[in-house]
C-alpha cells in the first residue's frame, strides 16, 4: 500500500468520528454525506489498480459469497419503478461501498507496528469526541442547537430524554464508535510492549471513553465492551491481567457514577431488566421479517429500509427495521438474506478456524481475538439491529474483518518459517491447525 492510499484511509476513518456532526450542521446540503465516500473510492482505484491480480490471503475464502452478494444488490439498483435513483443508491453504497475497506486494512497491517500507529491515531482522535460527549450530557442539546445539529436535539424534543449523540447522528452510533476505540486501546494493553508513558495515556484515554460510553446512555455498548475483554482475557489464560484491569475499571465506573449523576445510574441499572428479553424475542421471532418477506418474496427494492434513504425521499416511505437482516430481506428478497447469510457466515468460519493458532501467537493475540470479537458480536447484532447500515459500524466491521485476516496470515506465514518482513502475497493455504519446525539444512 502506497503512502497516498494510508493517508486515504486514515482520513476517511477519522472523518467518522466527525462525520454525524457535519451531516447536521450542513444538512440539507448532502457533501457531508459524501465526502468520505468520495475519499474511499479514490483510496480504492489508487489500491487496486497497483494490486491487480495479488491475492489477499484467507480473505480470498470470501470473494464467492461478497461476489454473489455484490450481484444480488447490484441487480436491484436496475428496476426504473419504486424509489428515486438517488434513494436506491444508498442502499447499495450501506450495503457494499466499505466492503473493500477490508482489503485496505488488510494491506495496511505489515507488522504488529503498523497495527500499533492506526490505534494510536484512532484512540487519540477518540479522546476529544469522548469529552465533547460528557460536555453535552451536562449542557443538553442547546449546544447542538447552536451549531445546527438540530436531529439530535428533535429527538430529545420528541422523547423527552436526552440521549447524548456525540459528534454523530445517534446515541447508538455513538456508543458503537466508543466500543470500537475502547477494544482497541484495550488490544494493546494486553500485551504488546509499550512504554509506561504509551501504557498512562492508553489507560487514561479509555478511562475518557468509559466515562462518555455511560453519558450516552447507550447500554449495549456497555455491555459488549465488557463483555469482549473479559471473554479475551479468559482465552488468553490471562487471569492475572484481569484481575487488575477490573479493578481500574472498577474505579472509572465508580468515577462515572459519581460525576454524571442518577440518570446513569438508572440506565445501568435497567441492564438487568426483563424488557430487554421481550424486546429481543418481539423483534427477533415478530418483526424481524418473516411476515414482510412472506408478502414479497422477490423483495420492494433497493433503499426501501435504509435509514439513510429517507434523505432523498419521503419520510415515510422508509420502512424502519430493527433488523439488519430484515432489512435485506425487505429490499431484495429471499436471494438477498440468503448471500449475507452466506458471507456473515464465512467471516464467523474464518475467525473459528483461526482461533487455534492465534490463542498461542506472541504478539497479536490479544489485538486478533478483540477484532475478531468486534466482527462477530456485530454478526450476532444483526437479527435485532442495523449496526450495519450506518456509519461509523460498517467503516469500522470490515476494517476489523481485515485487520484479523492479516494477523491470522502473518501468524501463519510465521510459524511455516517466514522470515522477518512481509510475507509475498499468494494463494491461501488450507487451514492447518499444527505446523512442523522446518528440517534443519545439513
Amino acid at each position: 500500500m502506497t503512502s497516498f492510499t494510508r493517508r486515504l484511509l486514515f482520513f476517511a476513518l477519522l472523518y467518522t468520528c466527525v462525520e454525524g456532526l457535519i451531516v447536521n450542521m450542513t444538512f440539507p446540503s448532502k457533501i457531508g454525506f459524501v465526502l468520505k465516500d468520495a475519499v474511499l473510492i479514490v483510496a480504492y482505484l489508487a489500491f487496486f489498480s497497483a494490486n491487480q491480480g495479488q491475492k489477499f490471503g484467507s480473505l480470498d475464502r470470501l470473494r464467492a459469497p461478497i461476489f454473489a452478494f455484490a450481484l444480488v444488490q447490484t441487480l436491484y439498483m436496475i428496476p426504473p419503478d419504486g424509489l428515486p435513483l438517488l434513494a436506491r443508491s444508498v442502499g447499495w453504497k450501506m450495503r457494499l461501498l466499505y466492503i473493500p475497506v477490508m482489503y485496505l486494512a488488510y494491506r495496511y497491517v505489515r507488522t504488529l507496528d503498523d497495527y500499533k500507529r492506526l490505534v494510536y491515531i484512532l484512540v487519540a482522535a477518540a479522546v476529544p469526541v469522548s469529552i465533547f460527549g460528557i460536555y453535552l450530557y451536562f449542557v443538553g442539546p442547546a449546544p447542538l442547537r447552536a451549531m445546527g445539529g438540530t436531529y439530535s436535539a428533535m429527538v430529545y424534543t420528541t422523547t423527552g430524554v436526552w440521549r447524548v449523540p456525540g459528534t454523530f447522528t445517534s446515541p447508538g452510533q455513538y456508543g458503537h464508535y466508543l466500543t470500537f476505540n475502547c477494544l482497541l486501546a484495550v488490544s494493546l494493553l494486553l500485551g504488546a510492549s509499550l512504554s509506561a508513558r504509551v501504557k498512562g495515556l492508553l489507560w487514561t484515554a479509555l478511562g475518557v471513553m468509559i466515562v462518555a460510553m455511560l453519558a450516552s446512555g447507550s447500554r449495549t455498548p456497555l455491555v459488549l465492551a465488557a463483555a469482549s475483554i473479559g471473554l479475551t482475557v479468559v482465552s488468553l489464560g490471562r487471569v492475572g491481567r484481569l484481575v487488575s484491569m477490573s479493578i481500574v475499571l472498577y474505579a472509572v465506573f465508580a468515577l462515572g457514577f459519581a460525576t454524571l449523576g442518577a440518570g446513569v445510574a438508572d440506565r445501568v441499572d435497567s441492564i438487568a431488566s426483563t424488557d430487554h428479553v421481550d424486546r429481543f424475542q418481539r423483534t427477533y421471532f415478530g418483526q424481524m421479517f418473516l411476515p414482510e418477506i412472506a408478502k414479497s418474496p422477490m423483495g420492494i427494492g433497493l433503499g426501501t429500509a435504509t435509514i439513510g434513504a429517507r434523505h432523498f425521499t419521503e419520510f415515510g416511505e422508509v420502512i424502519l427495521m430493527e433488523s439488519y437482516y430484515g432489512l435485506i430481506a425487505i429490499e431484495t428478497g429471499i436471494l438477498g438474506l440468503l448471500t449475507i447469510l452466506w458471507l456473515t457466515a464465512a467471516i464467523v468460519v474464518m475467525m473459528w478456524r483461526a482461533r487455534p493458532i492465534m490463542k498461542a501467537a506472541p504478539d497479536t493475540a490479544g489485538p486478533w481475538h478483540l477484532m475478531a470479537l468486534f466482527a462477530i458480536i456485530v454478526i450476532a447484532l444483526l437479527p435485532v439491529g442495523t449496526v450495519l447500515d450506518a456509519a461509523p459500524g460498517n467503516v469500522y466491521f470490515w476494517l476489523a474483518v481485515g485487520i484479523a485476516a492479516r494477523f491470522f496470515d502473518l501468524e501463519r506465514w510465521r510459524l511455516a518459517g517466514g522470515l522477518s518482513g512481509e510475507p509475498e502475497p499468494q494463494p491461501a493455504p488450507p487451514y492447518l491447525y499444527t505446523y512442523s519446525a522446518p528440517s534443519p539444512r545439513v
